[in-house]
């Protein structure tokens, strides 16, 4: 008697042949790796914490009720990490958050545990620094009057919750120096969360995904995210390594737009956003027509576009380095980008940016979801706001008065008086800062030839009617703060 087997029972008979097959292939091909769940919990002295964001980078999940997740990470995933809740403070070592744990594949367990925030997060104190870039052990002589400048004024706020974000470029092509700069900082006893720049990449490898790696090994992930009050805090890496030494653009990938995509998912629409990232979004408020050359790749983020539309349910901040000068730019009423200057000004050469920005950091009252700021200049109280040049006294300017507002953005109104009268509102123009163009000017003096001033927009002038009158300028910003200088000639 023959045997004869239906059609669905052959077709079933190929289908696990075709599965054994699979899995045999899998597991005999060479490096080839089956991936392994991950477990973890997120625990607090208050016991498990359930709904904290877990991610590898590529994907996010929530903890359950006790306070445990499971996961399988992607097969480039490098860390497990959280998005810490809220009224919550990741561990710390030597002030630098350590919010996530190395993959390892000998382990499974995941374990993280938050200390309460002992100071109300709903009031915070942000400082935003930029561009360190340390290329040598002197140049931390004059970074400890920066520090010194940082702690005096977190004293001056001892009622808030305080915390930095250092957009980039933490030191230039010296990876031996995190150390002593993490050393250096921390003595302001304020937890810093960084991100990568172009100098901080790791030259040489063949992607943009092995640049990293030297950053990774003591600060963590390269795009992460973090809550503090009512405020959002996502950092992202947008440097896109090209593959030969010191060629890079501005560009964020698909791996970091499909993580923030996730990330996001969990944020309410209409809540306060605070983003970080070293090269700038964009320079100027309306996009100009693309121009594929150098400069256009590496000063502004070429995908910038699809970033600001993911945004758009959002109030969002955010903040960028990279060219060593101040800049605001009003993207849209929700879309504000703080370009910060860098705290070592011309690259540690002299006492200002490119611009005539002094150097200094930015400074950010945080009132729930509301968020104002001003520029901090290192050695000068916060009312030290613009640099004032008398007429004759400049070269460049002749008769003209002239007023460099450095962390001006169109919500300001800058005014004038001769003698008390007002004289209306002076007039913006793009020039150079004569300070700037005089520190600069000595090549022989200056340890990089290329340093010189740069042209900016946010400088202001006006022509006395009398050659010995006295000038007096008010600078109003959006808070209402006004700052005046005056000058008897």
């Amino acid at each position: 008697m023959t045997n004869r087997m239906s059609p669905g029972s052959v077709s079933r008979g190929y289908a696990i042949c075709f599965l054994l097959t699979a899995l045999l292939l899998l597991f005999c091909l060479p490096g080839a790796v089956a991936a392994a769940t991950v477990t973890g919990k997120v625990n607090s002295s208050e016991g498990g914490m359930p709904n904290v964001v877990v991610t590898d980078g590529y994907q996010c999940v929530l903890t359950d009720s006790d306070g445990t997740f499971s996961l399988v990470p992607h097969q480039n995933a490098r860390f497990i990490y959280i998005s810490t809740p809220a009224g919550y403070l990741p561990a710390e070592e030597k002030m630098v958050p350590r919010f996530y744990i190395p993959i390892d594949t000998t382990r499974l367990a995941y374990d993280f545990f938050l200390n309460k925030n002992p100071v109300d997060d709903n009031r915070q104190l942000l400082l935003v620094t930029a561009d360190p870039q340390f290329h040598k052990e002197e140049n931390f002589k004059r970074y400890a009057t920066v520090v010194d400048d940082m702690y005096q004024l977190k004293m001056a706020y001892s009622d808030r919750d305080i915390l930095g974000i250092e957009c980039g470029d933490l030191v230039g092509d010296k990876p031996e120096l995190y150390p002593p700069y993490i050393e250096q900082l921390s003595r302001a006893g304020i937890p810093y969360y960084r991100m990568p720049g172009n100098h901080d990449l790791q030259f040489g490898g063949r992607s943009t995904e092995t640049s990293t790696a030297r950053y990774e090994q003591n600060f963590g992930p390269d795009h992460y995210s973090f809550n503090r009050g009512a405020v959002h805090y996502v950092v992202l890496n947008n440097v896109f390594y090209v593959g030969r030494d010191y060629f890079y653009m501005g560009y964020i990938d698909e791996k970091t737009f499909t993580w923030l995509e996730q990330d996001l998912s969990h944020v309410p629409t209409g809540s306060t956003l605070i983003l970080s990232m070293h090269i700038p979004g964009r320079l100027d408020e309306t996009a100009k027509p693309f121009q594929y050359n150098s400069r256009e790749i590496s000063a502004q983020t070429t995908n910038i576009a699809s970033l600001f539309r993911m945004l758009k349910p959002y109030k969002v901040h955010l903040f960028t380095g990279h060219m060593h000068y101040n800049r605001n730019i009003i993207h849209s009423d929700n879309l504000y980008e703080h370009n910060t200057g860098a705290v070592s000004g011309a690259w540690w050469q002299g006492d200002y940016c490119l611009d005539g920005t002094p150097v200094g950091y930015g400074v950010y009252e945080i009132d729930g979801s509301e968020v104002t700021w001003y520029f901090k200049s290192v050695g000068k109280d916060r009312d030290h706001q613009m640099r004032v040049y008398a007429p004759n006294t400049t070269g460049r300017y002749g008769n003209d008065v002239v007023a460099n507002i450095w962390n001006w953005d169109k919500n300001w109104r800058v005014e004038w008086f001769e003698d008390g009268v007002p004289m209306g509102e002076m007039t913006r123009f793009e020039g150079l800062d004569p300070e700037v163009e005089k520190a600069y000017s000595n090549k022989e003096k200056l340890e990089f030839s290329w340093i010189g001033p740069e042209l900016t927009d946010h400088l202001f002038r006006a022509t006395p009617r009398k050659p010995d009158s006295k000038i007096t300028i008010t600078a109003a910003d959006p808070f209402g703060r006004v700052y005046q200088e005056t000058i008897s000639r």
